[in-house]
Formats: C-alpha cells, structure tokens, sequence
C-alpha cells in the first residue's frame, strides 16, 4: 500500500543551502513570526509612533490629507513588506535577517516613487517613522532564533532517502530502522519516501507520528527546500499541474521588464557606450557580440552581449566552442572584469525590450548545447516554458557548466524557478543578483 503526497502536504519546508536547520520550519514557528500576530501590532505601534514623533516635532496633531495618507500608506508598505518578507524566507538559501532592509527599503521606495508620479502630498516625517519602525519591528520579531527541530531530522530508509543523506552529508540524520523506533519518537520531524510501498506496521506508525504533532515531509519536497532545486523525474510528480505558470503573474512580469528595461537602457547609455569603447581599445573586435540562443517555446533568437573574448572565427553549431571554461584563455583582461560584474549582460537588455527575453528566468542556451542537453535530459525543453532571464535562479546559485552533472543541476535549479515563479522569488533573486555584481564573489 502507498501513502500519497497529498496525505503529509507541508507547503512551508525550507532550509537554506548551506544545509543548516536553524529558523526553518522544520521546526515549529514561534508566534512573534506569524502574520497573524505581525500585522496587527505593526498596524498599532507604528502609527503611534508617527503620532508621538509628529507630536514632539511640530507641537500638534494636524488634520492634513498629507498626514492620512501617510499614515494609510505607510500601513500599505507594511503590511507588503511583512507578506514579502514571509515569502522569502521560505526560499532555500536565504539569510533571512539580511533580507529585511531591502524588502522594507524596496516597499517604502515603491511607496515614494508612486507618491511623487501622481504629486501626492504625504509627510516625510511620518514616512520615514514608518520606515524606521517597520525596519525595527521586523528585525525583532525574526531576531528569535530557533533551534533545529527539537529531537532532529529522523529519515526512514529508502533508495531516494539514502539518495538524500549522500547529496547532504552535512546533516545529521538519525535512521529510524524500525517501526517501533518510530512508534517511540516524541519530537523531531521525519522524512520518508511517500511513494514506496511501506509495510502496514510503517504506515500505521507514520500516521500515528502525525497524530502526535510529529511533521512528516516527503522525500522530494525535503529535497526541493534543502537544495532548492526540483527532481523532475515525472512530468506527474512535482505538482506542476497544466505545467504553466501563472499567466496572470506572466502578464505582469512582462510589463515590469519593459518598463525597468527602457529606463534602464535610458540611465545606462553613456556608461555603455564607455564599456564599447574599451572594448573596441583594448582588443580587435566588435564590441557587441550577437549569437543565436534557444528561447522562449524553444524558439531561437539573437542575443547581444559586450564582446569579453578575443575575436575568433566561431560556428554556432559547434559544441566545444560554446562552452567557457574557467580560466578559459580566449577571454580578454577587460572581458574577465565585465563577466565577473555581469556588465556583458547589459546590451541584453535589448532583447528583453523585444519580447524575446526577461530580466530573470532560466539562461537562454546556444543552439549546440540546447540540443546536446536535449539528448540527454529528459524534460529539458520544459525550461523553455518562460522567457530567458539576464539573471535567474541557477545562475546565482551555481558556477560555470562544465559537465552533464552540473547541467543537470543546474536544470533542476531552473525547474525549481519555474514551479516556485512568484514576485518574491524574483526579487530575491535580483537583490541576490546585485550582491554578485558588486561583490564580483558567488555564482557565475
């Protein structure tokens, strides 16, 4: 008999990457981390201390429309800022108090540009006592730290669970070798795989778990949070229902990368025309390179990038000259610069104003690696299902693809962008990504 999926459903498994338990929920969530307890207080405190603040500055309480939309706006950005920050923290890999100064600043700044493109007035004092209370609030109520799960990770042995504990040695997992170890476990959680046919005495003492408060966690789902990437073993398996994600949200995405791009090409100009003139000083050579690249419903397009290689005669059909390898020769002392920085990607941006890529998504590939993937990777052109990304999940989480082991990988990592494709993720994965350029440190 097999237990389902659907039976031990726990949406909110996440650990970061680098494979320590701490704040996750695999342990249980303190009551100062629910929104249910957040909102509220945020909705009290912070205007209270506007209140006060406006107070001790001016003397008097004034009725203002500045002064209510500030403080309705201000309530807006906070409770946005607290959802946000909620959802990222779900995502693998996340440090979770490095994230609440950009998800607040990102909400407050969002706030600011929309009042000055209207001309709504609003009190830059009550804003930013908003601000600073939204930081601070946060900051404590994930301050708490919380302890592995009490009583650890427990695994009940099968060929994807031992497949687990070889691709994370870093934790430690205690093996439940029969069901009465099971039966006698107060605490802890317990991963198993759902789809193999347990033994009634297991199945009867895994419900029982559950009946006691024990979380019982899939072996796929463990392995998606753990390492945020997805197994796609089965096109049935990985809940991806009509495989499409959400157009709603697409439609969205794409009016976002319009707008962004535009104005970025706008500011960037000069800076660009810069970065060509060096590259046109410092080596012979275009200083755009265009390429053919597989991209959206596995359609091909030409891609522009600044030129980071010295010029060579090369075919876009050949495997080998498509792939850069580290410290590949053929890359110029400025071209190493700009690909650590991620400023080749800029003239990129062209395309996303074209409709043939995003600003995040899975990395558009050549021509020959796309098919060579293809031949060995089942489900490989499900990545082509969103538009390429400038950026995207794989990218800020592994370096370069030099093997048909980091390629798989690196296709569950796409696949793990796609299934989870949401704003959150893509903001994350933008700040994540700015880190990297200005760190010039992480991911290639």
């Amino acid at each position: 008999m097999t237990i389902s999926d659907a039976e031990f459903t726990q949406r909110n498994l996440a650990v970061p990457l680098s494979h320590d338990v701490t704040g996750t929920s695999l342990s249980r969530q303190h009551w100062l981390q629910s929104l249910r307890f957040q909102v509220p207080v945020m909705a009290l405190l912070v205007p209270l201390l506007q209140l006060a603040t406006l107070y001790l500055v001016s003397g008097e309480i004034t009725d203002s429309p500045a002064f209510w939309v500030s403080i309705c706006a201000t309530q807006i950005a906070n409770l946005v800022a607290a959802s946000s920050f909620r959802s990222i923290k779900r995502v693998p890999g996340t440090r979770k108090l490095g994230f609440i100064l950009p998800t607040v600043t990102a909400c407050y700044g969002v706030l600011i540009l929309i009042a000055f493109a209207f001309r709504i007035p609003y009190s830059v004092w009550l804003v930013g006592v908003g601000y600073g209370s939204a930081l601070t609030l946060m900051w404590v109520f994930s301050s708490r730290v919380r302890a592995a799960p009490r009583g650890g990770l427990h695994m009940i042995m099968s060929d994807q669970t031992a497949e687990l504990m070889n691709d994370l040695p870093q934790l430690p997992f205690t093996i439940l070798e029969t069901p009465r170890s099971l039966a006698a476990l107060s605490k802890g959680a317990v991963i198993v795989d759902l789809r193999e046919d347990l033994p009634s005495d297991w199945e009867r003492e895994i419900a029982r778990a559950v009946l006691r408060g024990i979380p019982v966690y899939h072996v796929k789902q463990a392995y998606e949070s753990l390492t945020g990437k997805v197994r796609f073993d089965h096109l049935s398996e990985n809940h991806f229902g009509s495989l499409v994600p959400s157009l709603s949200y697409l439609a969205v995405k794409r009016v976002i990368d319009v707008v962004v791009s535009v104005a970025a090409l706008a500011l960037l100009a000069l800076p660009m025309l810069m970065i060509a003139a060096l590259i046109r000083l410092t080596s012979p050579g275009p200083a755009v390179f265009k390429h053919v690249r597989v991209g959206y419903r596995g359609e091909r397009f030409r891609t522009y990038k600044f030129r980071t290689m010295k010029q060579v005669e090369q075919n876009d059909d050949d495997l080998d000259s498509q792939i850069t390898r580290d410290a590949d020769p053929r890359v110029t002392n400025i071209g190493r610069f700009l690909r650590d920085s991620r400023l080749d990607e800029l003239p990129q941006l062209i395309n996303v104003v074209f409709g043939q890529m995003s600003l995040i998504g899975p990395r558009p590939e050549a021509q020959a690696l796309s098919a060579w993937y293809y031949e060995r990777l089942d489900f490989y052109e499900y990545r082509h299902v969103v538009r390429p990304g400038i950026t995207g999940w794989a990218q800020i989480n592994q370096g370069h693809v030099t093997s048909i082991e980091d390629i798989f990988h690196k296709t569950q990592y796409d696949f793990y962008y796609i299934k989870n494709l949401s704003p959150s993720l893509d903001f994350l994965i933008a700040l994540k990504t700015l880190e990297i350029m200005f760190s010039r440190r992480g991911a290639r």
